[in-house]
């Protein structure tokens, strides 16, 4: 239902009151139909008691001996046969054998236990039962007294006990159709010659709101909504024909905001540009002028430290001088002891060389006392029990042999290894004489360039002096110059908070071919 529109709502809408009407209207007549089936039904109902309170009448006259049974029962007969009412009903009445007593289409004495309606019941029989349960309703088929053919009928029965006779009247149902559907019939003109002209009325009203609106309601609220949250982008549908609809004013409000939106739009970009050019300028030039000042200050105050420097330098060349004359002497000292150093060292390795020769011998000598052991061992156990002794010493003298060229062998490796050391510290020793001749010869050549930097360094000091004023005049002008600029940084700094504002409202509103995406960037500021 929400995806109709409120053309077609109200279009539903006098549907379902027509729809809703007709249906009133059948309810009515069908409500109108059953009361007079109601009244029908009570009418034969009162009319079978009626002549069942005459018959019993006559059985009272006869009980008191006025008439007798068959001149009673005479009259009754004719007087059921008298009745008549309505458009071709009767009443008839038939005894416990199911044989006709009355009846205007059937002769006296006619056997109908055998009788069936078009449905298939055995209709009598149900008469009689109906009567002897104290009298009721009957619906079946019968004809016309006029007829062949069978049509639905209600019949009302009653029993005369002393008589064993049944009365029954009824009605037949195709004449309350034809009264319900007389009646259906009127109630629908009736309800066609007032509904048409109110249906026209309401859809002249219809189309006439749909026309002015210039099409649904809700899309006309749509559009609106679109506006009011800045979406300018989106084309009003419209008919070609419409030049005068809520909707074509709306359109028209629309495009003309549109215009003007993005010419102020337009404007407020061309002065954020220039703005954020200016501060962006600005902001250079007063960083540039603020690093400026900073440096020429720093300069300043380098200059000075410089010349106090250059001054310190110059009495410490002097200094230097007289210190590298005194280390040129001890250089030389340090030379001279160097190289007797190298004397003694080399006097240390030629003896370290002979005590490794000596080794040698008595390691040679440890080696034949070992094999003359070994022959003496083999002659001893040659000679048997006498040469056993000998064997003893000669075993003792091998073991001493043994230790001997052990003992030679470790000596032998402390003395390499100390020829090894003695070899390397002599190396160094003299590597150490060639590095401080250098050093000698360095520092005759660093006394002669500190004696050249003092002088240059006094000249220097009355050079820095004069800069110094000038770096000073510089800083003065350049603090001036920096606070000069900050003030144009203010001034261009509000102008650009201005312009800021004014594109955040403006962004608010999107329009072709320049739909504000995001909140536009407030430009940054530096203020020293």
């Amino acid at each position: 239902m929400n995806r109709l529109t409120t053309t077609q709502k109200l279009w539903s809408t006098l549907i379902i009151i027509l729809a809703a009407m007709l249906m009133l209207v059948g309810w009515l007549a069908w409500e109108n139909r059953q009361t007079i089936e109601d009244e029908r039904r009570t009418s034969i109902e009162h009319l079978v008691e009626s002549v069942q309170s005459q018959v019993s009448a006559l059985q009272t006259r006869v009980d008191t001996g006025e008439l007798s049974l068959e001149e009673a029962q005479q009259r009754a007969i004719d007087t059921m046969s008298n009745v008549s009412f309505g458009d071709g009903e009767y009443l008839f009445s038939f005894d416990d054998d199911l044989r006709i007593v009355s009846h205007p289409n059937r002769p006296r004495r006619e056997d109908m236990s055998n009788y069936q309606d078009a449905s298939g019941m055995d209709l009598y029989a149900a008469f009689r039962e109906a009567a002897h349960a104290g009298g009721g309703h009957v619906d079946y088929y019968s004809r016309r007294i006029s007829g062949d053919e069978q049509v639905p009928k209600t019949s009302y029965v009653a029993y005369i006990p002393e008589w064993e006779w049944s009365l029954a009247s009824g009605i037949y149902v195709d004449d309350i159709d034809e009264a319900f559907i007389g009646n259906l019939i009127r109630s629908m003109t009736i309800l066609l010659i007032i509904g048409l002209p109110v249906t026209l009325l309401m859809g002249w009203v219809i189309r006439d709101v749909s026309r002015r609106l210039g099409g649904d309601p809700r899309y006309a609220a749509d559009v609106v909504r679109h506006i009011a949250d800045g979406d300018l982008t989106r084309t009003t549908q419209l008919s070609a024909r419409d030049q005068q609809s809520l909707l074509f004013d709306i359109d028209r409000m629309r495009e003309t905001l549109s215009d003007t939106i993005g010419s102020i739009h337009q404007s407020a970009d061309n002065v954020n540009t220039a703005v954020e050019q200016i501060v962006g300028v600005n902001e250079e030039l007063s960083t540039r002028t603020e690093q400026q000042a900073a440096s020429l200050a720093e300069t300043a105050s380098s200059m000075e430290q410089l010349t106090a420097t250059v001054k310190q330098n110059a009495e410490h060349a002097d200094h230097a001088s007289q210190l590298a004359s005194k280390t040129t002497d001890s250089a030389q000292q340090g030379s001279e002891a160097m190289e007797s150093v190298i004397d003694t060292m080399s006097t240390i390795n030629d003896s370290a060389k002979q005590m490794s020769g000596i080794i040698e011998t008595i390691d040679s000598i440890a080696f034949q006392t070992n094999i003359l052991a070994l022959n003496a061992s083999v002659e001893a156990a040659r000679a048997g029990e006498q040469g056993r002794g000998f064997a003893v010493v000669a075993s003792e003298v091998r073991q001493l042999a043994s230790r001997s060229a052990t003992a030679a062998q470790e000596i032998k490796t402390l003395i390499d290894n100390s020829d090894a050391h003695i070899t390397q510290g002599t190396r160094q020793v003299r590597d150490t004489g060639t590095v401080i001749s250098g050093i000698v010869d360095n520092i005759r050549q660093l006394d002669t360039l500190v004696k050249e930097i003092s002088a240059a360094t006094k000249e220097q000091s009355h050079g820095i002096e004069q800069v110094n004023e000038a770096v000073t005049q510089m800083d003065q002008m350049t603090q001036q110059n920096a606070g000069l600029v900050q003030e144009s940084t203010g001034a261009t700094q509000r102008l650009a908070d201005l312009s800021f504002e004014l594109r955040q409202r403006v962004a608010h509103f999107q329009i072709a071919g320049h739909q504000a995406s995001a909140t536009p960037s407030l430009p940054s500021s530096h203020h020293g």
